[in-house]
């Protein structure tokens, strides 16, 4: 028996060494001198690059052995003594480089599905981008000649180009949703302003978590978020409907006003250095835990900077709500989306997501809590 624990036990071992074997990358390095340092950099949560493992070239040559990433975003390498870098995904898989000194932009990445994708993304922007370019020198040339049915065909050409350019952004986007490269794409089509923030919001919903969690996913959402916000005309008040949101949480989640929702809800604007919420929260906290089981459900929205003091302030409060946060202070995109200008800053809403009532403090919130849900249990 002895032994066939034993021998499980390193059945199990093996199986995790297997599962989470790392990657290995394999480079021509065409041009480098013996003896150069290859830095292998990755990108932290914010957004700070940091130096992971290096690797020296000999004959042209490197190999290295990383371990498996968990990250789920770009690497790349930098040179000793040498500007640019070499870009890649970090994707658990063997990765084979052609890398040329004197066109770093030109090297060569192949190895795992991201990879193909994500460089074949690139390749196709780039001919959609010197095909621009030339339409521009034609229509430069043909505008100084005042050859003018030349200029309107080459415009109508242009417009063509746009078109079919946006129709492939947004494919890519739509049919990658599992993918790394289809957020990417997204968070272009965010950034040319080519979706609405709406549109993209949409779009978003559709990745899976682990998307949603990673250090570009994060970014997105904010990006979106703060769209949303400039796109408000109008501050949300009673009788309006609430806007929908997604930020993420303590830990890390991503959570949406929609999944919080109640019989009632009310959205709290707070932070952990704001004196009055402090003060207020022990009111907020006695409300919650009386009306809950009737329907009450609450979504903290921190205007916090740092996650530390955000989340020891949920603590020491006694918060047992769902939270959200993107640590932006007053540049929060939910804030600024409800128009909220100081805190706290309250809104109640009914189960359809309609604002009924506003920045209720102390006796009044409870009382119009009692009012919609009945005594407490």
């Amino acid at each position: 028996m002895k032994r066939i624990a034993l021998l499980a036990s390193i059945l199990m071992i093996v199986s995790c060494q297997k599962e989470e074997k790392g990657y290995s990358i394999i480079a021509d390095a065409a041009g480098f001198e013996d003896g150069t340092e290859v830095y292998i950099n990755a990108i932290s949560q914010s957004n700070r690059p940091v130096v992971i493992d290096t690797a020296i070239i000999k004959q042209e040559k490197f190999q290295i052995t990383l371990p498996f990433s968990e990250s789920y975003d770009f690497n790349y390498l930098t040179f000793k003594n040498m500007g640019g870098n070499v870009l890649y995904l970090a994707e658990n898989n063997p990765i084979k480089i052609t890398i040329y000194k004197d066109s770093l932009r030109s090297s060569i990445i192949k190895g795992g599905a991201e990879n193909e994708l994500f460089f074949d993304y690139i390749k196709t922007l780039r001919a959609y981008g010197d095909e621009k370019m030339k339409l521009n020198t034609k229509y430069q040339i043909a505008s100084k000649l005042n050859e003018t049915e030349k200029t309107v065909k080459i415009v109508t050409e242009i417009e063509e180009l746009n078109a079919r350019e946006k129709e492939y952004r947004i494919g890519i986007a739509e049919k990658n949703v599992n993918s790394l490269v289809g957020i990417i794409a997204l968070a272009d089509l965010v950034n040319m302003k080519i979706l609405t923030p709406k549109d993209a919001k949409e779009k978003y919903d559709l990745l899976n978590d682990t998307l949603k969690n990673t250090r570009i996913g994060k970014d997105l959402n904010a990006r979106i978020s703060s769209a949303l916000a400039q796109s408000m005309q109008k501050r949300i008040d009673v009788g309006s409907e609430a806007t929908d949101f997604s930020a993420p949480t303590p830990d890390g989640k991503t959570l949406s006003l929609k999944e919080s929702m109640g019989k009632v809800t009310i959205i709290d604007f707070w932070a952990s250095w704001c004196k009055p919420c402090r003060m207020e929260n022990p009111n907020v906290v006695r409300v919650y835990n009386k009306y809950h089981d009737k329907g009450l459900n609450i979504i903290g929205v921190s205007l916090d900077k740092k996650q530390e003091a955000w989340v020891k302030a949920i603590a020491d409060d006694n918060l047992s709500w769902n939270h959200v946060s993107n640590l932006q202070f007053w540049q929060e995109p939910i804030a600024r989306a409800y128009g909220v200008r100081s805190i706290p800053a309250t809104f109640i809403l009914d189960e359809k997501g309609n604002v009924i009532a506003k920045n209720l403090r102390g006796p009044a919130l409870e009382n119009k809590i009692s009012e919609l849900l009945g005594e407490a249990l």
